[in-house]
């Protein structure tokens, strides 16, 4: 089941599933949408209330994996989860959110009880950047820090704009000594090397601050993404962080970026491509640290997806709620078709 395919990236992975010769069935709560999008591509379909416990756990009753795309996923994935335990259906997400990371990994000796598995965030946020500290981690054990950076190219669809938006009321969250801790939004900043250049990227939460420390151990975190001038977004932020936190000003918000936001046309797509960047550092002072680069975050997101759920109906993957690099191995992000990955150099400082 694909929940929540009426929305942009929801819809992307459903076209792309049927291209692939997959039948997924297409849920979610816009019947007009669910019904048209179905309709033209020649999939089954579900109109499905959250709120309804009964009707939502009895479709899942004959569904093998749930792909959910209904964000933001911090006011509605709960229920999914829930009703994937009660039904024993596998599940997957497209969260960047890091309270989300935390209740569902939470949910970790239910999913065992049930024989299910749950994957968060199985997108451009956090299977790349997953990879990339499963890969450091290998070589550099008893590392205790991590900066990790993503940075997304080619626009965002209306639903990763309304999480950001959401965050900046919130505030930024990394992690200290195992603790997650409240921060100012964009407390922190640092000039990366990715494949275009020296790049400036502002710390913003992000889920490998859950991620990174339920794989790996790594205690203390902070995560980072590219917004533009550093001046003028710590500035906005504030002002925008202060006018959201007013409920009636955050939902003119968000029915606004629904009603103006389309997301990256397929030309912007296949043209663009998105990077994510990691350092890990030890007790003694020394670090290492590497990029990569991969399609469009929505291509990826899109492809990544898919996968994740071909390999979970394959079978013998464990139970309990993982990372991506947890449940599928430190490589799956080199195993998904068409994801144009290339890896940047690994680099080294030596300690005190």
């Amino acid at each position: 089941m694909i929940y929540g395919a009426n929305g942009y990236t929801g819809e992307l992975i459903a076209r792309m599933a049927a291209a692939m010769g997959d039948t997924p069935l297409l849920a979610g709560r816009s019947a007009a949408a669910i019904e048209k999008l179905a309709t033209e591509l020649g999939l089954d379909y579900r109109i499905l209330d959250l709120n309804d416990e009964i009707d939502l756990e009895h479709a899942l009753t004959s569904v093998d994996v749930v792909a959910y795309c209904a964000g933001p996923f911090s006011a509605t994935a709960a229920p999914m989860v829930a009703a994937c335990l009660a039904a024993g259906t596998d599940y997957v997400d497209l969260t960047g959110e890091i309270d989300v990371f935390e209740a569902i990994y939470a949910c970790h000796d239910a999913a065992r009880a049930a024989r299910i598995t749950l994957v968060p965030g199985v997108g451009f946020d956090v299977v790349p950047s997953d990879h990339l500290v499963a890969t450091l981690v290998a070589d550099f054990p008893d590392a205790t820090e991590a900066d990790i950076a993503v940075v997304s190219r080619g626009g965002f669809s209306a639903g990763t704009l309304k999480a950001a938006l959401e965050g900046l009321v919130l505030g930024n969250t990394i992690r200290i000594n195992g603790a997650l801790a409240t921060v100012p939004s964009c407390h922190a900043s640092r000039t990366i090397p990715l494949s275009t250049g020296d790049t400036t990227v502002l710390s913003a939460p992000l889920g490998d601050v859950s991620s990174a420390y339920r794989a790996y151990g790594i205690g203390t975190i902070t995560t980072f993404t590219e917004f533009g001038s550093p001046r003028s977004t710590k500035a906005g932020a504030r002002v925008l962080g202060r006018a959201f936190a007013w409920s009636p000003v955050r939902a003119a918000g968000m029915k606004l970026l629904s009603k103006t936001i389309a997301g990256p046309d397929d030309h912007t797509r296949e043209n663009t491509r998105s990077e994510a960047w990691a350092e890990l550092r030890d007790s003694t002072g020394r670090c290492v640290s590497g990029s990569l680069t991969v399609s469009n975050t929505y291509d990826f997101t899109a492809r990544s997806t898919i996968h994740a759920v071909h390999r979970l109906m394959a079978g013998g993957i464990p139970y309990g709620a993982w990372s991506p690099s947890q449940a599928f191995g430190r490589d799956f992000l080199t195993t998904i078709p068409g994801a144009n990955v290339q890896r940047g150099p690994v680099q080294g400082r030596s300690g005190r």
